[in-house]
């Protein structure tokens, strides 16, 4: 039988509307499935990484501000529901089976979202970005749709766990466009995918491992449509605590002109 490791989990999670905004329509989640316990506005939890693992997702909802926190709230929500309602029963299944979890959960979200728009003229066009990671013991799978953004960091430096799915995303892959002059670029607002805007939506699914110390940054494009990835490390690295960093990041986008709603997830994979 594989070892697996077990973590103490911490994480803290800060959401500001920004310098020019007068709503927030961002949302988040941190949740441990185990306990049924969770966050889904600025706070901190801590906990013991159990047999159903936990559940972590930023959504940056689009449409107008009411429309927009809808549409972001309704997507976590309602994921949230179905993944805490399916774990129960396949926390031991394997991989696939949480993969399989995340893909309807989703899916799920997707047409209640895009339902609700179809149903109500004043929310016509509302949709969502979301980031979502699942982890379990040294595992985590993380899903992606739109522009919001998952990193790993350690010792070594930070990665980007996700792929823009926006256009000036594709033009980065096509090496049309750097990643600085990307966040300058008129059409960085435009996506290719969001949840809600049609009846159905692809998930883009990424698995990893997970060592002691390692670190996962959920976040927003209000955060790192200010900042370069190395930047983003150095604030995390610099600071003391996850409180701190998320503190100092969501500080820095706004000195930049903070144009937009910020919300990042910080999550420390302590050794148990």
């Amino acid at each position: 039988m594989a070892f697996c490791r077990q973590f103490q989990v911490r994480a803290f999670a800060l959401t500001d509307v920004g310098r020019t905004r007068d709503s927030n329509e961002d949302y988040l989640l941190v949740a441990d499935l185990s306990q049924g316990v969770r966050i889904e506005r600025s706070g901190y939890l801590r906990f013991f990484s159990g047999p159903y693992g936990a559940l972590f997702a930023v959504a940056d909802g689009m449409g107008g501000a009411a429309a927009g926190e809808m549409a972001s709230r309704m997507c976590v929500k309602s994921l949230y529901r179905e993944v805490q309602e399916s774990i129960l029963a396949v926390a031991h299944h394997g991989d696939n089976a949480f993969e399989r979890i995340l893909i309807e959960a989703v899916g799920i979200s997707n047409r209640r979202v895009f339902d609700s728009a179809r149903g109500d003229d004043s929310l016509a066009g509302m949709g969502t970005t979301l980031t979502v990671v699942l982890q379990s013991h040294d595992h985590m799978i993380i899903g992606q749709i739109g522009d919001s953004r998952a990193y790993h960091l350690c010792e070594t430096g930070i990665l980007q766990l996700t792929r823009d799915q926006s256009l000036v995303g594709q033009k980065i892959s096509a090496g049309e466009l750097t990643e600085a002059e990307a966040r300058r670029h008129p059409e960085r607002n435009i996506l290719l995918q969001a949840v809600g805007v049609r009846p159905q939506v692809e998930l883009v699914l990424r698995s990893m491992s997970l060592e002691p110390g390692d670190i996962l940054l959920l976040c927003s494009d209000g955060l790192h449509a200010q900042m370069s990835n190395d930047e983003i490390f150095d604030v995390v690295t610099g600071s003391r605590g996850p409180d701190n960093a998320c503190a100092a990041l969501v500080d820095l986008a706004n000195q930049r002109g903070g144009p937009d709603n910020i919300t990042v997830v910080l999550v420390h994979f302590v050794p148990e």
